[in-house]
């Protein structure tokens, strides 16, 4: 529900809002106010969009006036709601599937075994596996067998134009690195409600290799999940811990940029697992040869943190 300049309530419920905007040239509209950056004119808008009818013209700018659009006295602006649609578009969610096939990363090799490690997208998500060892999760299937699984990094397919196999990989990273901030803080990172975390520790755990009971190399894992959505991040629990002061002062006196190098500092570490009910589990970070002990109780709450 919003409120435009003139006062007038604009409330749409989904399948009204995809009818209004399942026409052409109402997007268009959006991405013309969107690009303009300022208030446009009937005439100036109606030109730039390219339809030569006024009356035409008149009846799709209607639709989407008071909820995507304000009428002002100096022209027309795109509302709130009309900037995610033209967010959403230009990112490729709505509007693009592209693939990359497999293809070897050796800049980034395996923090497990050194070798060397490929990437691949699909279905937004950046998946990333060892050529040699079991990887982070063995083999599992994940839309798609893959052994020596390292894990998949959400990216909106606008993340792979332009860049190479490398770059892709960088920004995946930085992407769902900076997702896993937002959602340590309760907060979902695409629709903004509350988050609800939960703890995953495997009781049975082998240590060493990925563990044939959870199917995991670490025993302690984490998942978040949107309360509204159906946003779900999974991964180990260095990357929720990683939006704690400790881990962030650790990382930062190290000269540690973990929006870039999650991948070199947030994976390989130590556990322990002190209790299982309650849990309390200690987690050991190593930088340049310092170290970082955290004791993280049931509720993933540091209660503990020494340097070493």
């Amino acid at each position: 529900m919003g409120e435009s300049d003139t006062g007038e309530t604009a409330t749409l419920s989904p399948d009204e809002a995809f009818a209004l905007l399942g026409n052409e040239t109402r997007l268009a509209i959006l991405r013309t106010l969107a690009a303009a950056g300022e208030p446009l004119s009937f005439t100036d808008l109606r030109n730039r969009v390219g339809i030569r009818q006024g009356g035409q013209f008149n009846y799709h700018l209607d639709k989407v006036v008071g909820h995507f659009v304000d009428k002002r006295e100096d022209g027309y602006v795109l509302r709130q709601t009309g900037k995610r649609v033209v967010e959403a578009v230009l990112s490729g969610t709505l509007t693009e599937d592209p693939v990359l096939e497999p293809t070897v990363v050796e800049s980034w090799p395996c923090p497990y075994c050194g070798a060397p490690c490929e990437i691949r997208f699909r279905e937004e998500h950046v998946a990333r596996r060892c050529t040699s060892c079991p990887g982070l999760y063995g083999q599992r299937d994940t839309g798609g067998r893959w052994p020596g699984d390292l894990g998949a990094l959400h990216l909106p397919p606008a993340g792979i134009a332009g860049r190479d196999a490398q770059t892709v990989l960088e920004s995946a990273f930085t992407w769902s690195y900076a997702e896993w901030l937002v959602a340590a803080k309760g907060v979902c990172p695409r629709c903004s409600a509350r988050v609800d975390h939960t703890l995953l520790v495997c009781e049975e755990h082998a240590d060493g290799e990925v563990c044939d009971a959870c199917g995991r190399r670490k025993a302690v894992g984490f998942r978040s999940a949107c309360t509204n959505c159906d946003t779900t991040l999974e991964s180990v629990l260095s990357m929720h811990l990683a939006a704690s002061p400790e881990v962030l002062a650790f990382l930062t006196t190290h000269g540690v940029d973990p929006l870039t190098e999650s991948w070199d500092w947030g994976w390989d570490y130590e556990e322990e697992v002190r209790s299982t009910d309650p849990f309390e589990g200690r987690f050991t970070f190593t930088v340049d040869g310092d170290e970082l002990t955290l004791t993280v109780d049931e509720d993933l709450e540091v209660v503990s943190a020494v340097t070493e």
